[in-house]
């Protein structure tokens, strides 16, 4: 029997029809058809706005770069004074790695002849391209260069090394990288890690949210983001930290707006120079560019896959990544990230094995080459007179100074070694190094804690400079030539001096009277009643005035006891003081800065050497070979016998009163360096300059000087035998016979003859 199906009672047809009718006449009342207008319109109105943002932050985005500061280029030329160990440790500080490649930023050695890929640069002045060149050294000296093909090669210049930046104050940094100068190797491992539909999605992918949510729901928190990169980018780039529904709603509309508008290489671009990836102290290092400076100290050009994919593995946690607090961990997340590449056939299989078995490869934290604070001090002071704040922390400058690398670290090593020698412990000191001729600054130390900041000793700490006053007395009588020379008699017996209400009795340090002595004599040996009663005869203010046109600017009080050192000085105005005379009594103002280019390496200023009248050339060269005398015969006789045979220089001991200061102020063909040790709390040091500043200025003048002083040759001034007890005239052959310099027409006359 067939069954009838039951249909439905006509009532309960009528009743859910009459439920429909009620439902959409609500849903259709006037009241929720505003409502829904206003919503709509709210909602577009909110759509356009994020719009906006989107594009006018993305259109105007400027991110804040520092300014870079770079170290002084080596220029290599046959014949150039190095040696192969100096040369492979600038190779070494510049990020070269030693290999058989022929990369750009890589070198070989075979005892003293290396082949180098440079990496070139754009300087101030041109653009250095990259060469294989062949370069080989013969004792202290480059012999040969040559590039590979064996064509000759006048001059190769390197690119600078970086030494620092300046910061805005959030210190943010960064290498800005155009999308075409980044690894295609390493964008297609970034994919592969943070968005492998990159290319197919439109700024947001359901795909990668569902598996997202799942992994989510499975672990009952959130463990693993859904999230694109236009959606970090949105993230690091509009929104806040903030976790919460309304960020993430932002998040997603927000990047479908953004690939809307711009194209993904233009997003990419932005993400790979946006991305936080490191700390380095108060610096947050941002993009893959610096990232890559920062962890292997070589740009991004030159990584191997290992690497790229360590740079990849920290964007997860960047600290809790961090390859050199936690090593293991990152090195197991990077072999995890070369896997995935095997698995979306980005690397051989066959490589794999061979790839992960490399260490991490890190540079050195050391070699992070912001560990000058002294040098950085000048060259920030120095800007701040042409440039303001936000140029220097926002435009992406570019600096080049006259940083010296070599001359920095001798320097450091003999501080170091010196300071080992001394007992004291509590001593500080300052160190400043220069060119004779170009008053450039080469290195500088403010303390002996070179790495740290703060209290700069060689350009604030106003001190007595003790004896390194005198030569500029001995200057001023050598002014007149009519009244003096070298061998002018000065009388060094006790005088007493009336001092507004005191009577002042300066004694020397031997506490011994020597009669009359040359004036050459009283400067070697730095005796204190000569040159007092020299100045005194001189007067006062002729001595100021001379300390003036050496280049002091700041105001000097006109006493006696100017003549022997009381007057407070920094280690900075003194050597401004012996750059005079080192450069031939022409007045040049210390300087730092070579030159600045903007960020598309235009030259913006050029800071030329600025010489200015300062004193009389032949009474300089006279003054300077009193200065030699101080190392042949003198206060400085020490450091004589340390420095190779024949090596000539010019300087001066101070010791302030009370033994509270040691300095010492010299200088050779082609470095000046002026040394300083003292207490901060300007107690006694029981050091004299000879005993405290003389040694390191002496250990760096060994290893860092390859120019010995020469002899001055100007016209006007004529060389005569003298005898150096009496300051007559003598043979050659007399045992204290010396050769000594004269203004034409104030050598001694009468006969020759030896002193008994």
């Amino acid at each position: 029997m067939n069954k009838v199906s039951k249909q439905p009672s006509s009532k309960k047809v009528l009743k859910r029809e009459g439920l429909l009718r009620r439902f959409l006449g609500v849903l259709l009342s006037p009241l929720l058809l505003k409502l829904g207008i206003v919503l709509s319109l709210l909602l577009a109105v909110y759509l356009v706005y994020l719009d906006a943002t989107i594009t006018s932050g993305f259109d105007n985005k400027q991110w804040q770069l520092p300014a870079r500061v770079y170290a002084r280029p080596l220029e290599l030329y046959e014949g150039l004074m190095i040696s192969a160990s100096e040369f492979e440790q600038e190779l070494k500080d510049l990020g070269y790695q030693r290999s058989g490649s022929s990369r750009s930023g890589s070198y070989t050695r075979q005892g003293n002849h290396f082949v180098i890929s440079t990496r070139g640069h754009s300087f101030w002045d041109g653009v250095e391209l990259p060469v294989r060149a062949k370069v080989s050294f013969s004792g202290q000296a480059l012999s040969q260069l040559r590039r590979l093909d064996n064509r000759a090669l006048a001059l190769l210049r390197l690119e600078p090394m970086e030494i620092g930046a300046i910061y805005p104050q959030h210190k943010e940094d960064r290498i800005m990288v155009a999308i075409n100068q980044v690894p295609p190797m390493l964008v297609a491992t970034l994919l592969a890690v943070e968005d492998h539909r990159f290319y197919q999605h439109h700024g947001v992918s359901p795909v990668s949210i569902a598996r997202a949510a799942v992994e989510n729901l499975k672990s009952g928190s959130i463990v693993q983001g859904g999230s694109t990169i236009t959606q970090q980018l949105v993230k690091n780039y509009y929104l806040t930290l903030e976790r919460s529904l309304r960020r993430k709603i932002n998040e997603a509309a927000m990047a479908l707006l953004l690939e809307l508008h711009y194209d993904k290489q233009q997003i990419l671009e932005a993400y790979i120079n946006e991305v936080y990836l490191a700390q380095s102290g108060g610096r947050a290092i941002h993009g893959f560019g610096l990232a890559s400076q920062h962890y292997f100290n070589k740009p991004l050009n030159e990584l191997s896959i290992d690497q790229m994919a360590l740079l990849i593995a920290v964007i997860r946690g960047p600290n809790y990544y961090n390859p050199w607090r936690h090593p293991e961990r990152a090195l197991a997340r990077r072999n995890r990230i070369l896997d995935l590449l095997v698995k979306q056939e980005l690397l051989a299989l066959t490589d794999l094995d061979w790839v992960k078995s490399q260490p991490l490869n890190l540079g050195k934290p050391s070699q992070s080459h912001y560990a000058f604070p002294a040098y950085m001090d000048v060259v920030k002071r120095q800007l701040r007179q042409v440039y303001s704040q936000e140029d220097l922390t926002s435009t992406g400058l570019k600096v080049y100074t006259s940083f010296d690398p070599r001359v920095q670290r001798i320097a450091e090593q003999s501080v170091s070694s010196g300071l080992n020698q001394l007992t004291n412990k509590k001593l500080e000191v300052a160190v400043i190094v220069t060119h004779p001729k170009t008053a450039e600054v080469l290195a500088l130390i403010g303390g002996k804690q070179f790495r740290y900041s703060g209290f700069n000793r060689a350009l604030d700490a106003n001190r007595s400079v003790g004896s390194t006053i005198k030569p500029f007395v001995y200057l001023t009588a050598l002014a007149q030539p009519d009244n003096f020379s070298l061998t002018s008699l000065i009388d060094d017996s006790e005088i007493t001096i009336q001092d507004k209400e005191n009577l002042w009795s300066p004694r020397n340090y031997d506490r011994q009277d020597h009669g009359e002595v040359p004036l050459i004599t009283a400067l070697a040996k730095s005796y204190n009643q000569a040159t007092v009663r020299l100045g005194q005869q001189l007067g006062v203010e002729a001595v100021v005035n001379t300390l003036q046109q050496s280049g002091f600017e700041r105001t000097i009080n006109p006493v006696p006891s100017l003549f022997i050192g009381t007057t407070q000085m920094s280690p900075w105005e003194l050597t401004g003081l012996f750059q005079t005379i080192a450069s031939g009594g022409y007045h040049a103002p210390l300087k730092a800065i070579r030159a600045v280019l903007d960020k598309n390496n235009q030259p913006l200023k050029r800071f030329q050497f600025e010489l200015q009248s300062g004193l009389e050339p032949k009474s300089t060269a006279l003054v300077t070979r009193g200065l030699v005398h101080v190392g042949e015969q003198g206060s400085a006789r020490l450091a004589k016998r340390s420095l190779p045979r024949g090596f000539r220089f010019a300087g001066k001991t101070g010791t302030s009163g009370e033994w509270r200061d040691s300095w010492f102020a010299g200088f050779s063909g082609d470095m000046l360096a002026v040394v300083w040790l003292g207490h901060d709390d300007n107690s006694p040091t029981q050091l004299t300059g000879a005993s405290g500043a003389l040694p390191i200025w002496t250990s760096l003048f060994k290893a860092a000087s390859r120019e010995a002083l020469a002899e001055s040759k100007l016209s006007g001034i004529d060389f005569h035998w003298v005898d150096l007890k009496t300051g007559r005239p003598a043979i050659s052959l007399c045992p204290t016979a010396i050769e000594l310099p004269f203004i034409t027409g104030s050598e001694p006359t009468g006969e020759k003859n030896c002193s008994l």
